[in-house]
């Protein structure tokens, strides 16, 4: 408003004709420009809540991997305490078979003394048998010749007879 009245009067139809046109043009100029600022600041406003998100995201799954991390810790110390255990039973495992094809092989020793002893004691017991089976047959025939000469003698007794 013009108070003092010192500047010039203004001419509508000019402005109307001329000027109204260049200042909508940069009105809306300026209005397309702000719409795209105020995008902007919607991507960034966007871009800042994402981010935000991400970060709790990234918390989140930080938690996670920690946990996850220690369940695979204590999941280790439990497989190596087992691969302990299963150490040590493999090794008592295999001193048992080792003390295990020693006590065989001293049995084996031990029954190949006896057996072989046995089979000497089968082998003198055959021979006595044989020679038992000899002198059966030698007394058989020795009671045989003993039972014919009693038998003669008492024939010679019986014809004695006065």
């Amino acid at each position: 408003m013009n108070i003092a009245n010192d500047s010039p009067s203004t001419d509508y139809i000019t402005y109307f004709t001329q000027q109204l046109p260049k200042d909508l043009a940069a009105m809306a100029a300026l209005r397309d420009e702000l719409a795209k600022r105020q995008g902007a600041l919607s991507a960034v406003e966007d871009a800042n809540k994402m981010r935000e998100e991400a970060k709790a995201e990234l918390e989140k799954a930080k938690a996670e991997a920690a946990g996850m991390l220690s369940d695979a810790k204590k999941f280790d110390e439990s497989v190596k305490a087992k691969a302990a255990e299963v150490k040590a039973k493999e090794d008592k495992f295999s001193a048992d078979e080792t003390a295990f094809s020693k006590l065989v092989a001293e049995k084996t020793k031990e029954f190949s003394v006896k057996q072989s002893g046995i089979e000497k004691t089968l082998e003198a017991l055959s021979k006595k048998e044989q020679e038992l089976a000899a002198l059966s047959e030698s007394l058989e025939q020795g009671k045989k010749d003993l039972e014919a000469r009693v038998k003669a003698f008492q024939a010679k007794v019986a014809s004695i007879s006065v």
